[in-house]
């Protein structure tokens, strides 16, 4: 086993021993998982990418492998020190250590308001997990940076497509079960107030 790979999962462990709630995860989403998010992200589009919950980096790297250009891919993580592992894999793209409860702020930070188009927030956090108050603060974060036209692609351990009150005024635009990730997960694609139709 790769020494990086090694790196990432011990450090991911001791994530989800220190903050099993904000981790949400017994381990880190595979590679399977982290494509199919990747694929839901159109890149001819100029605006940002803004990743939420990057963790060791898997899904940051398949956002890259995709082809999402690094200088404007923004991911964000609330821990110092997978912020600073994720530094040290991605110099070329922005990693921020902040908390998604301040996402306009951060995007604002970065973008110096000029050029703060978000078309895509990709997110990893397990908001079923959080208090429903957390939830619907970073909820509504997200939908205020990607407003009539950005989408929010996000992907979840329960496979039913059932509502969640947080994600009320967001339509589920695109759905896809990824099997080979422990465990299943399901990946979603949102936009506010309904605009996209169903596929």
């Amino acid at each position: 086993m790769p020494i990086k790979l090694i790196k990432s999962v011990a450090l991911f462990g001791r994530e989800v021993l220190s903050n099993p709630v904000t981790t949400g995860a017994i381990c880190p989403s595979s590679p399977f998982l982290s494509a199919k998010v990747a694929s839901f992200i159109d890149r001819s589009r100029p605006g940002w990418v803004v990743e939420l919950g990057a963790g060791t980096g898997v899904v940051t790297r398949a956002l890259l492998d995709h082809g999402v250009p690094p200088e404007r891919l923004v991911s964000i993580e609330m821990s110092a020190s997978l912020a600073s592992h994720l530094r040290e894999q991605f110099p070329d793209t922005q990693i921020i250590e902040g908390n998604a409860m301040e996402l306009q702020s951060i995007v604002d930070r970065v973008s110096g308001k000029r050029d703060s188009k978000v078309d895509y927030v990709v997110s990893s956090l397990p908001f079923r997990s959080l208090p429903n108050d957390v939830s619907q603060q970073i909820v509504s974060q997200i939908k205020q940076v990607i407003g009539k036209t950005g989408e929010l692609i996000q992907f979840t351990y329960d496979l039913r497509p059932r509502e969640f009150a947080p994600f009320a005024g967001l339509k589920r635009c695109q759905s896809s079960i990824v099997l080979m990730n422990v465990p299943p997960a399901r990946v979603d694609r949102f936009r506010v107030n309904g605009l996209a139709s169903e596929p």
